[in-house]
């Protein structure tokens, strides 16, 4: 079964799991790590590796970390030779609706198309232009 790891520093996976299940609805196949928020995830190393010896033999997992090269993402990164997880590093909402939109069915390539396509219309400057004028419709 394919599934879904958000996983952060901080709450941020959490909150982006329960936001996605507004969406969504609940969704069993999501699962969120939080690195730094107690006693017991303030190693990251030992924090991925419990999670690590918890998977079910067989599960593909989809790993999202919030930020490229932070300590979390790192630690996933060491793990790159199992061919059951991908890694994508940048976590956001909308990648996230498409990921469990689309969890059945996508593959590498499709990953790759996904990850291309959000990262390049997900984020958009949204400014008033500096040469319109309150009197201008726009």
């Amino acid at each position: 079964m394919k599934r879904l790891l958000l996983a952060s520093h901080g709450p941020l996976a959490r909150a982006m799991k329960s936001t996605l299940e507004l969406f969504t609805g609940p969704e069993e196949r999501v699962s969120a790590l939080c690195a730094y928020v107690d006693d017991d995830s303030m190693d990251v190393e030992a924090l991925v590796d419990r999670w690590d010896s918890a998977r079910a033999e067989g599960d593909e997992w989809i790993v999202v970390t919030d930020i490229f090269g932070g300590s979390i993402n790192n630690a996933f990164m060491q793990r790159l030779g199992d061919s059951s997880i991908r890694l994508i590093a940048g976590m956001s909402l909308p990648l996230a609706i498409e990921l469990v939109a689309q969890l059945d069915a996508i593959d590498d390539a499709g990953l790759s198309r996904l990850v291309a396509r959000v990262g390049a219309e997900g984020t958009r400057l949204c400014s008033m232009p500096v040469d319109c004028n309150d009197d201008e419709d726009f």
